[in-house]
């Protein structure tokens, strides 16, 4: 069994987030459902739903020294696929323990809850992120 509960979104770092918005917008009639920008981090986020997941677009407009920079890249494309969890804290522990390093800066609280990254592994040159949304959270 799964120690995911659910595919919850892929994450796709783009340069401007407007041009992005607009080309998917025009090319593929997707409806943005929601758009955020977290001035702290100096982060836009655009949300599209996708069947049962989502996709995210990011676009970073200025660095976090606390994160390592392996999550701020400035190359565009796909940077994580994420999952969703039903104890974010012992899912956490679990992945640690078979040896999957979290991103320096990690757990923190993210657009919707709880999120942890990991650093790319033999066999899987992707970050993996876990989430908890906010309502699940204890």
């Amino acid at each position: 069994m799964s120690v995911f509960k659910s595919f919850d979104h892929i994450g796709i770092v783009v340069q401007d987030i407007k041009k992005a918005i607009n080309a998917l917008s025009y090319f593929f009639e997707f409806e943005c459902r929601e758009r955020m920008e977290i001035k702290e981090t100096g982060i836009q986020i655009a949300f599209y739903s996708l069947g049962a997941g989502q996709m995210e677009l990011i676009e970073f407009q200025k660095p976090m020294e606390e994160v390592d920079s392996i999550v701020l890249e400035p190359r565009s494309g796909v940077q994580h696929v994420a999952f969703q969890v039903d104890n974010f804290d012992n899912t956490l522990a679990s992945l640690i323990e078979k040896g999957l390093r979290v991103v320096r800066g990690f757990p923190r609280e993210g657009a919707h809850g709880k999120v942890a990254f990991f650093y790319p592994t033999e066999g899987l040159d992707l970050m993996i992120e876990i989430c908890e949304e906010r309502e699940h959270i204890h």
